[in-house]
């Protein structure tokens, strides 16, 4: 059996823009948690809060490198391949 991919460079440029958008959100998300955290740390001052910080702090620094690697993904490596596709689609237009 044989498996065909068929894609396009608009359909590419349109994954890259949702990439790029979840990575802001994911962003925006992280930073109203810290502001969240931070006016409950003002009044919850105990060893408990002290501990969710701690834990939230180390699900952040996974966060953080994550946002960078898809980034990468989106800025680069699909980057080039939307214009290698777009390459190809001139070349299969202009015959």
């Amino acid at each position: 059996m044989t498996s065909t991919v068929i894609n396009n460079s608009a359909s590419i440029h349109e994954y890259r823009g949702q990439i790029a958008h979840a990575i802001d959100e994911l962003k925006l998300n992280l930073k109203k948690t810290e502001q969240a955290i931070e006016t409950v740390g003002e009044s919850w001052k105990d060893d408990n809060f002290r501990e969710f910080e701690d834990n939230f702090n180390q699900d952040k620094e996974q966060i953080i490198p994550l946002c960078d690697v898809l980034d990468n993904y989106q800025s680069n490596l699909l980057y080039q391949l939307e214009k290698k596709l777009e390459k190809l689609e001139g070349r299969r237009f202009s015959i």
